[in-house]
């Protein structure tokens, strides 16, 4: 059963390690890993951080070729969502610990090619971030991002860099989650008087901070608004979302899970179609000059 399932995580771009996997959910448009999967006692569990149902999961698999029947062992029986507690991937912890401020760093360079001057004790630069499966690890350079919740970090975002382009590096798929991040975020700064921002990435949310000075967190993902916990004392709620589907899911999301009595929820897009807050700040950098 074990094979079936690396071979399942494999099929949808994922990794697979210590008997469980992560890869992109195939039941919603997924950038960021957050389809669990690993083994039960009688079937391969399946679980998707964003929020997707398992039925949902199941029908998208069957989409791409992957029978109901390879999830089981041969007996009957359902599949059955894997109970979930937040708790801190120690690897992730371990790498966190190691990482240096991003003051001087390579990764404070890929931010300013960003338009980005501004940055949080939230991000941090290693200059040897393990990348791939055992047996076939590559130590890369990466910025490295805390997703914490109120109970501390439990996963790292890591955006492995090219250093002579100060850039992304050019292999698919170069930001990468390391641990699950659940219910959290990558927070960037407190809530300031009952204000507080959502964005889709770490580049967003500081762009979004730069410019509207409103503290922001990164969710990872479209999918993620509204899987994101905030606090209760946010009377302010902005999402700064991109101008695109994937927006527009965000908002819907977020609206759905966040409205609440005393709460004001205020939507900033740019005006543009495809845009997200770092095209529009750098496009007001490139103006500038």
């Amino acid at each position: 059963m074990e094979t079936r399932a690396r071979k399942i995580v494999e099929q949808l771009g994922g990794t697979w390690s210590r008997s469980r996997g992560m890869c992109c959910c195939p039941a919603h448009d997924d950038r960021t890993p957050s389809l669990s999967i690993t083994l039960g006692k009688r079937a391969i569990l399946v679980h998707c951080f964003a929020g997707c149902t398992n039925e949902a999961v199941i029908e998208a698999m069957a989409g791409l070729g992957i029978r109901i029947a390879d999830l089981f062992d041969g007996t009957s029986g359902p599949i059955v969502a894997e109970p979930r507690e937040e708790v801190a991937n120690r690897n992730a912890l371990r790498l966190w610990r190691e990482a240096s401020t991003i003051a001087g760093s390579p990764a404070e360079k890929y931010l300013v090619s960003r338009g980005i001057t501004i940055s949080s004790p939230e991000l941090r630069f290693h200059p040897r971030m393990p990348l791939g499966p055992k047996g076939a690890v590559r130590f890369l350079p990466a910025m490295v991002a805390a997703v914490r919740s109120d109970a501390g970090i439990l996963a790292l975002h890591r955006s492995f860099l090219n250093l002579e382009k100060s850039s992304l590096a050019s292999f698919d798929q170069p930001r990468r989650a390391l641990g699950s991040p659940g219910s959290g975020a990558v927070r960037f700064a407190y809530p300031d008087e009952g204000r507080l921002g959502l964005a889709e990435g770490n580049e967003t949310a500081l762009s979004t901070m730069q410019m509207f000075n409103v503290p922001c967190w990164a969710t990872l993902g479209n999918e993620r608004f509204g899987q994101v916990t905030i606090p209760e004392s946010v009377r302010e709620l902005y999402l700064f979302v991109d101008n695109d589907a994937g927006g527009r899911l965000a908002e819907e999301r977020a609206r759905n899970a966040y409205a609440c009595e005393g709460r004001l929820i205020v939507t900033r897009r740019p005006q543009q179609t495809g845009d997200d807050w770092n095209d529009v700040l750098m496009r007001s950098v490139r103006a500038a000059v």
